[in-house]
């Protein structure tokens, strides 16, 4: 029985589950984004799935909390380096989609959207580890932007906004941000290693992309009715939201650029059946049967 192609076959088999999951994820986000037909906001007159694109009307957009820009979506992750496991990468510590009420406009009418406030957390103690080959951050470089609940926010301005040191005093802001923000923890202290260069533990990254007023937008949501709305419905009677069973998805690329960007699905497919066979193998070795 060999250890090492019995690790190594386990190994195998882990990275074709992430990529399976991967790329199922994908695929549904590709074909709800290819398979719904844009709607204009004038022909709204159902609760439905129903795709839009417009410019955000917003009376009252709040400050984003991360760069303070004035905001009717802002989408944030909060990931801090972790040295104190068998491998040092970055943690996703939490992440979110903040979001005041709106309207889209698509020049046949308006609409109103109401996305609410998201956030997915992981405490240092359960911190999703980040997928990393060497130095790159892979789920950074593959990533589609901020999902926090049924909130896919795919933002082409997302990036990092300012990375804080251990053990440094953060910014009034982001300090601000963290407490007021229950699902962010405070920030890991330092590792005294005399041998730790270049990224310290507990150093961390604050990442936002925001939609403002005047931006022009795509939005996947659900079409529910206002109260006291009448039948068939008019814009002025409905409102977007996520659905219940499903993923909104806002946006400030077009429809092609996220089609293309979900059409990663198919990469994840095959690395998924690549590394199962892979581990299959491994595993076959490892166990003595071939």
């Amino acid at each position: 029985m060999s250890t090492v192609s019995l690790v190594a076959g386990i190994a195998s088999l882990i990275v074709a589950a992430f990529a399976g999951v991967y790329g199922r994820r994908q695929h549904r986000r590709h074909a709800a984004v290819v398979g719904t037909e844009t709607t204009a906001v004038r022909d709204i007159k159902d609760e439905s799935m129903v795709e839009l694109k417009g410019t955000i009307r917003a009376d009252e957009p709040f400050d984003a909390p991360i760069g303070g820009d004035r905001s009717a979506v802002a989408a944030w992750e909060v990931e801090e380096w972790d040295e104190r496991g068998s491998s040092d990468m970055w943690e996703t510590r939490a992440a979110g989609v903040y979001a005041a009420p709106f309207e889209l406009d698509d020049g046949t009418g308006r609409v109103r959207v109401e996305l609410g406030d998201h956030v997915s957390d992981a405490s240092p103690d359960t911190g999703i580890q980040e997928v990393q080959v060497g130095p790159i951050d892979v789920d950074r470089l593959i990533s589609n932007g901020v999902t926090a609940d049924n909130v896919l926010a795919a933002l082409e301005g997302f990036g990092v906004e300012i990375s804080v040191p251990p053990d440094d005093e953060p910014p009034e802001r982001i300090a601000a941000f963290v407490e007021g923000e229950t699902e962010v923890t405070p920030q890991t202290d330092s590792i005294t290693n005399v041998l730790d260069v270049g990224t310290k533990h507990g150093e961390r990254r604050y990442y936002e992309g925001t939609l403002g007023p005047g931006d022009d937008i795509y939005v996947l949501g659900q079409v529910t009715a206002a109260e006291r709305a009448t039948y068939p419905l008019q814009p002025d009677d409905a409102v977007v939201r996520p659905p219940d069973d499903g993923q909104c998805i806002i946006s400030d690329k077009s429809e092609a650029e996220l089609a293309d960007s979900f059409s990663q699905y198919k990469y994840g497919y095959a690395v998924a059946v690549v590394a199962a066979i892979a581990g299959g193998v491994a595993l076959a070795v490892g166990a003595g049967v071939v």
